[in-house]
């Protein structure tokens, strides 16, 4: 909390430097953080971008957090959101329109075309690239696995985990404990050149996120975009990311035996696997692709200029 009084601190410098900027456009991201300093700080209409924790865990705190987060919303001429879950959850403390700007992938970077193995190898490979933090339910993957294997001791899986965070050792001692540790990487921080390696090169993508905070599943539209098909548990704004189970498997978050269960699924149908790798690459390529979330953005930013200008003519 101490942090987030330090970012008012910040309201006369960012007065100052609106001033002698003067810029057309100003933007400002989190609702809870730089939205407030804006808030405090704008003499003319600005957009905020809402970003998922700022609109599902702030506000939750406490009446005060709910009250801040209802100002900042307030005072900001336009909001976008990245979600239409998370647009949803922001009409709770707000009635004005929300403008759904995902985030873009860039198609020619994540590709199959970097998958390096070749065909028949034998490895069943699968894993995550995310922040080793338990809201990303990093351990409700290795329990998955260690079901898998208690299940079908015949798949040759293999588990690659890239990031860091808190939660590593935590992790690694539960892989230790579970008997994975000869079947799982632990990759630490990886580049997004990496990441669209590490996509391309597994045959399933897998996000179980606990927690509603993830607004967008980032994660989910890299890996389909390298024609991996996904894994992912029922959080809104993963579901939003793989277009309503065609492109994965949806399961219940925290539940170990349905992704198993699932895992397991895509193991043995290679014709399923395939297709929805093939579906992934095609939804996000028409629904995320980047260069067209940026003329969204851009399309607000026009839309709402020309409204400013009608109104000063």
């Amino acid at each position: 909390e101490a942090r987030k009084l330090g970012y008012l601190l910040t309201v006369r410098q960012a007065k100052k430097e609106i001033r002698d900027f003067s810029p057309d456009i100003i933007h400002a991201h989190y609702a809870s953080s730089y939205g407030l300093v804006a808030a405090f700080a704008c003499r003319r209409g600005y957009y905020l971008s809402v970003w998922g924790s700022d609109i599902y865990d702030f506000p939750r705190k406490s009446l005060a957090h709910r009250l801040a987060i209802m100002f900042s919303l307030k005072r900001a001429e336009w909001i976008l959101s990245t979600s239409r879950a998370m647009a949803v959850e922001s009409s709770r403390y707000t009635d004005k329109t929300i403008d759904i700007t995902p985030f873009g992938v860039d198609m020619s970077l994540f590709s199959p075309e970097k998958r390096l193995r070749s065909a028949g190898d034998g490895r069943f490979v699968i894993g995550t690239v995310k922040a080793l933090e338990a809201k990303y339910g990093i351990d409700v993957l290795l329990k998955g696995v260690a079901k898998v294997f208690e299940l079908r001791p015949d798949i040759h899986l293999e588990v690659r985990i890239a990031g860091t965070g808190s939660q590593r050792q935590s992790l690694e001692s539960l892989a230790a404990n579970l008997g994975l540790s000869d079947c799982v990487t632990w990759l630490g921080f990886i580049s997004q050149q990496q990441a669209a390696i590490e996509w391309a090169n597994m045959d399933v993508a897998v996000m179980m996120s606990e927690s509603e905070s993830e607004s967008f599943g980032v994660s989910s539209v890299e890996s389909q975009a390298c024609g991996t098909p996904v894994i992912y548990s029922d959080i809104p704004g993963l579901m939003e990311t793989a277009n309503d189970c065609g492109t994965g498997i949806c399961v219940k978050r925290g539940d170990i035996n349905s992704l198993a269960d699932a895992i397991i699924q895509l193991h043995d149908d290679d014709a399923m696997r395939l297709r929805k790798g093939e579906e992934g690459r095609e939804f996000v390529k028409e629904a995320f692709e980047l260069n067209g979330c940026f003329e969204r953005i851009l399309a607000s930013y026009h839309r709402n200029a020309a409204f400013q200008n009608g109104l000063a003519s």
